[in-house]
């Protein structure tokens, strides 16, 4: 199936998942600007959420905030 595809057809499919990515990305980024953590540093958290796409951020959400 995708390897009838051309560049214009695939770069269609992976720009939402793309701007999906860069969006769940910033918006982790702000919450851990402004949320308390847990388990590591507010700095170690910002690499995890950068470099690993989409686990990054939902292991920040899922286990890295401080929750009341």
């Amino acid at each position: 199936m995708l390897g009838n595809m051309n560049m214009e057809e695939m770069l269609k499919l992976l720009v939402p998942v793309i701007v999906l990515q860069f969006a769940l990305m910033i918006f982790c980024l702000v919450k851990l600007k402004n949320d308390k953590v847990k388990y590591l540093p507010k700095w170690s958290w910002a690499l995890i959420i950068i470099i690993f796409n989409f686990i990054g951020p939902i292991l920040y959400l899922l286990i890295g905030r401080e929750r009341d």
